[in-house]
């Protein structure tokens, strides 16, 4: 399968980088008349992103009934927890017009009777069933519009973290996560193969904290287990979306 090369933007500011993206999101909503599928993480993509993006697209006349909203990772901890990337991403959408709740695609909470890797296998089992393949083949693999990924400063995306093996190589669409190195452990996950059936990825890091982290990815030959930010890319389109603070390691 062959990848899109890396491309970076670099912005003044995390605000300028929330309106880049935004204007990016709106140009890909109005360039199909299709159902757009995208998947997205928490963090300051949810808090500061998708609010750029509900303002971006009303300011364009826009709305939200064409879109799916999926979750690139989450953390399985209680329904309505704060640590719940839905909640903080619901949130954001609420002023989005046009957005319905059930286009809101959410992962099975700890409190819903079913185990975490019932809730792996049961959002593995909705993204086939709901989202297309990129050949339009049956049974083939989901291949999402749009991937909106945020990342740590140790390079983790997702809830892919450096130092795991196999990453490049998971059978499995959808992942059960129990130790993860950043609090609560138990997550679950898109896989590198799924972020890479996507047509886009989009990676959003701000903050100088996270520059070392922004120029392993971007260096030659890194390896998924040294960089998952760095392995995660799209079949048509990968872009890094940077501020100033996370591209100071750069040449």
């Amino acid at each position: 399968m062959t990848q899109a090369s890396r491309v970076r933007h670099v912005e003044p500011s995390v605000a300028a980088v929330a309106d880049d993206a935004a204007r990016r999101f709106v140009e890909l909503v109005a360039s199909t008349t299709a159902e757009l599928h995208v998947a997205v993480s928490g963090g300051s993509v949810a808090t500061k992103v998708l609010p750029a993006f509900v303002v971006e697209m009303a300011r364009a006349g826009l709305d939200w009934t064409r879109v799916h909203v999926w979750f690139a990772d989450e953390r399985f901890v209680p329904t309505g927890h704060d640590d719940r990337n839905v909640v903080a991403v619901a949130d954001a959408l609420k002023g989005a017009a046009g957005f319905e709740q059930a286009r809101l695609h959410a992962t099975l909470a700890s409190d819903s009777g079913e185990t975490l890797d019932d809730a792996a296998v049961a959002y593995e089992a909705e993204l086939r069933a709901l989202v297309p393949p990129a050949d339009g083949v049956p049974g083939g693999i989901p291949s999402l519009d749009l991937v909106l990924l945020g990342a740590g400063g140790d390079g983790h995306t997702a809830s892919l973290f450096p130092g795991t093996p196999g990453l490049e190589t998971a059978a499995a669409l959808v992942e059960s996560i129990r130790d993860s190195p950043k609090p609560p452990p138990e997550r679950v996950t898109l896989t590198l193969p799924a972020i890479r059936e996507a047509a886009r990825v989009w990676a959003v890091v701000t903050g100088a904290e996270k520059a070392a982290a922004v120029r392993l990815a971007s260096t030659e030959g890194v390896t998924a287990e040294e960089s998952p930010l760095g392995a995660a890319t799209g079949r048509l389109e990968t872009l890094l979306l940077l501020d100033a603070g996370a591209a100071e390691a750069l040449g």
